[in-house]
């Protein structure tokens, strides 16, 4: 068994993918100790042949779309102790994988994640290290403060656990885009332990998801979230496991 399994759902990404491998190969910690899996999520470009050719050690065809459709299905071909979620437009620092494995060896931390550097200039980039350096570290505690109900913050193309932890919540929920990492959060904080975000676990992103604005998708991504957290569909279930119960698998 690996250390880690590195997870990059892929859909029309021929672009962008050879960018993100490369940057999963290039990780400080031994290549033998983590394998780099791309699911192709039903494209129609050559995703699947590039990321063959960049170096992925596996490349799985997906064809429901939905990133969390994708992800859990690299789940599923995986071997690794430790999954860490990359997405395609993104390149992590070599110290990423070392990084992620410290944060999870803190007492309590069942996963955790980290901002996207977009590179915003300007007052774009001002509101965006607020948002993601700021208000996002803090919110889970705020909204505890006033709602009692726990919470976690994970930027789905920046996030990492322990195979356990979602074996545990039964994984990934099967939500396609919107509110889906916000519920992996949510099912994770709730019923197994602390999601840590950590402002300096941080991965390079194109600001796409953006279309050139910030104000009007940051609002949306926000409100799905909030959405997530006051629902009981994806964030209350019955589980059996606890910290307690697993904490021998770290």
């Amino acid at each position: 068994m690996k250390k880690f399994s590195v997870i990059i759902p892929a859909f029309n990404e021929e672009r962008l993918i050879k960018r993100a491998i490369l940057s999963a190969i290039k990780q400080s910690i031994s290549r033998k100790d983590y394998e780099i899996i791309v699911v192709d999520n039903n494209s129609s470009d050559k995703t699947g042949e590039i990321a063959k050719e960049a170096g992925a050690d596996k490349v799985i065809l997906e064809k429901k779309k939905g990133t969390n459709f994708a992800r859990q299905t690299g789940v599923n071909y995986s071997s690794g102790k430790i999954i860490a979620f990359l997405d395609a437009d993104c390149e992590a620092p070599p110290n990423w994988l070392s990084h992620i494995e410290k944060n999870l060896s803190k007492k309590g931390v069942v996963a955790t994640s980290g901002p996207y550097d977009h590179d915003f200039t300007g007052i774009k980039g001002i509101i965006d290290h607020i948002y993601t350096h700021a208000i996002m570290p803090m919110l889970p505690s705020i909204l505890y403060l006033f709602f009692w109900e726990k919470a976690g913050i994970i930027q789905g193309g920046n996030f990492a656990l322990p195979r356990w932890t979602l074996n545990a919540i039964g994984g990934l929920p099967p939500l396609a885009f919107y509110g889906d990492d916000a519920a992996t959060a949510m099912l994770l904080a709730r019923n197994i332990g602390k999601v840590f975000f950590d402002k300096t676990l941080m991965t390079k992103s194109s600001p796409r998801r953006y279309n050139g604005k910030l104000l009007g998708p940051a609002l949306k991504y926000a409100l799905e979230y909030f959405k997530v957290y006051f629902s009981k569909e994806y964030t209350k279930k019955n589980f059996d496991a606890t910290y307690t119960e697993y904490s021998d698998h770290l």
